[in-house]
């Protein structure tokens, strides 16, 4: 009970040394304590991990040399007694995709109690996971297994790209993801949003929140933000067109146009006049570089001549205008300057099928006689790991399992994503065999001892050295086989169909026949008494007598095995014998008298 307490209490220690499963691969373990008591329990914290992110973690960690800090944590384990060792045997259910490497496995405390574990890889599936650890410890030479679980938890994913960040982005059978906008307004206009989750839905929202995929499948998500927060520019008016020419005399001859341009707003104010372009060219431009609000704007052209200015045309035009703008022969092109930025983003869900639970056969309530076993066999040849009473069965990873002890079994299915599904569970009850049918012989006539022992309903079956006897079926036969042959009496409980048997080899005796017990072995049988019964030192035996003057005493257990044997002498008509039986264990005893006429006389009795 000792040992049984203490690998019980080691495991507070050992609570998160979930790393030691059968694999390898992340060298570089560090030893790295605070201070502590050489003689002491400590184990540093594993860092959780992130779905689909690298993890790399080392853990530290001290065993007791003694039992003494085991005792602090659970008094019922003595202390001060040496820890000859402890050994990490295996670990299941770790997050797919993390291998570890430790320092080593196999401690002696009493020489090294400090070690470490590395784990790296990364995880698949985000979820909080029940690591269970099989560990087994020695003290004063008796080694006690057991195993314990404890939580080991991997975050969702967190994907950003330059639109958004992503959580959660995998999973089994269905995953929420939220995403968050990466590109604010923060209340300003000229910001647009469009989402395309990849699975029909859609959304313009700046911040959609979270989105549920319910099929298993791979899920492109589609951003994209639009930015128009810059306004409009004028940055250039040109001429294409003009019908004011100067006309000089003499001679009479065209000259271009000396040309300017004027630009009111909607009220009517002047907010530009360009420099003069003199003899300008058709097309001729303007350099302008002004905002432009909403509303109409006004473009007057003309042609400042020595003998006046001419007005060359007026348009009208807004932040919009794009085509070419007229006005009887003026031609009026506008270049307007309106910048939009665009943000598109991609990104990827994946919905992991879960998998078919496994079947097993046979299902249900399975009930076997003590002695036999059932193999329950899965319809996946791998990834498998049995369990009974809610605890795995260290090693049992393949498609079929036998069952030898009574409780609760099923089976766990989980694919290379980690997607995993548990069977249903199989009830497994082992029925007690009845009792063994002791006989005895007593001149060629076989005779159950105590048919108290057989079931309720019951049959029986008599066999001489491995064959059925035909119609044998009560409770006595008759040996007419010379020789000696080895006899069986085979009992089965009608109720459950299980079976027991007993067998001693039997010596005919061809100077006996079966006969009916005489007058003188009758007044033995009617008279025998036992007490006290239960006896608890001395049993003492009377019964009257006629005619006998010696008897043969016997004890024997419910096996038939002999205890005490021996020989008395019988001189009066009332004999009394008084025998020890104190070293006897305690349990249920045959009293076997035998006359000298080869008669056998059974009584039970319990030892106390």
């Amino acid at each position: 009970m000792m040992t049984k307490h203490f690998t019980l209490a080691i495991l507070f220690f050992l609570l998160q040394i979930n790393f030691l499963q059968a694999q390898s691969g992340c060298p570089g373990c560090t030893v790295d304590l605070p201070v502590l008591p050489s003689d002491t329990i400590y184990l540093g914290n594993a860092p959780d991990g992130i779905a689909g992110e690298y993890y790399d973690g080392n853990i530290s960690f001290r065993m007791p040399k003694t039992t003494t800090p085991v005792h602090e944590i659970d008094p019922s384990t003595p202390a001060g007694l040496p820890i000859g060792s402890i050994k990490i045997l295996a670990l299941l259910n770790v997050p797919p995709g993390l291998s570890w490497e430790a320092n080593k496995s196999e401690f002696d405390p009493g020489n090294e109690s400090d070690g470490c574990v590395k784990f790296c890889g990364t995880p698949v599936i985000a979820g909080m996971y029940e690591v269970e650890v099989f560990v087994t410890a020695s003290v004063l030479g008796l080694n006690q297994s057991t195993s314990f679980t404890f939580d080991f938890y991997i975050a969702p994913s967190t994907s950003t790209t330059d639109g958004f960040a992503m959580q959660n982005s995998s999973g089994c059978g269905e995953v929420t993801a939220q995403f968050e906008n990466n590109i604010l307004s923060n209340g300003s206009t000229g910001y647009s949003y469009f989402w395309d989750f990849g699975n029909g839905q859609t959304s313009t929202e700046e911040n959609p929140g979270s989105v549920t995929y319910s099929q298993p499948g791979t899920y492109e998500i589609n951003y994209e933000a639009i930015i128009d927060t810059s306004g409009y520019d004028l940055t250039t008016v040109r001429i294409v067109a003009a019908g004011c020419d100067d006309i000089n005399l003499p001679p009479i001859s065209n000259k271009p146009p000396e040309l300017y341009i004027k630009i009111k707003n909607h009220s009517g104010t002047q907010i530009f006049q360009s420099n003069q372009i003199n003899n300008a060219p058709i097309p001729s431009a303007f350099n302008v570089n002004i905002p432009l609000g909403p509303g109409d704007y006004t473009l007057e052209v003309r042609d400042n001549d020595p003998i006046g200015s001419d007005h060359c045309g007026t348009v009208t035009f807004n932040r919009f205008s794009t085509d070419t703008l007229t006005s009887g022969s003026l031609g009026v092109k506008l270049d307007l300057f309106h910048p939009i930025f665009s943000v598109q983003s991609t990104d990827t869900v994946h919905v992991y099928e879960i998998p078919a639970p496994p079947v097993i056969s046979p299902d249900g309530q399975i009930e076997v006689c003590q002695g036999d076993s059932v193999t329950l066999t899965a319809n996946y040849p791998d990834n498998l790991q049995w369990y009974k009473d809610s605890t795995a069965i260290l090693g049992a990873t393949d498609s079929s399992f036998t069952l030898y002890s009574n409780g609760n079994y099923w089976v766990e299915y989980t694919t290379p994503e980690g997607c995993s599904a548990q069977s249903e569970t199989v009830f497994f009850n082992k029925i007690p065999n009845p009792a063994p049918p002791s006989f005895n012989e007593d001149r060629n006539w076989l005779s159950v001892i105590d048919e108290s022992l057989l079931p309720n309903d019951f049959s029986l079956q008599w066999y001489i050295n491995g064959d059925a006897i035909p119609d044998a079926t009560e409770t006595s036969f008759c040996n007419t086989i010379p020789g000696v042959n080895l006899f069986t009496l085979e009992v089965t409980d009608n109720e459950t169909g299980c079976t027991n048997d007993f067998s001693i080899g039997v010596a005919f005796d061809p100077t006996s026949d079966c006969t009916v017990p005489t007058r003188e072995v009758l007044l033995l049988e009617n008279s025998l008494q036992l007490f006290p019964n239960p006896v608890a030192e001395e049993l003492t035996i009377t019964f009257q007598n006629e005619n006998f003057q010696e008897i043969n005493i016997r004890i024997l257990d419910v096996t038939g095995k002999l205890m005490i044997d021996g020989k008395e002498s019988v001189h009066a008509t009332q004999f009394l014998k008084k025998i020890d039986v104190s070293y006897l264990d305690s349990g249920f005893y045959f009293l076997q008298i035998q006359t000298s006429s080869g008669y056998h006389l059974i009584r039970k009795f319990v030892k106390g």
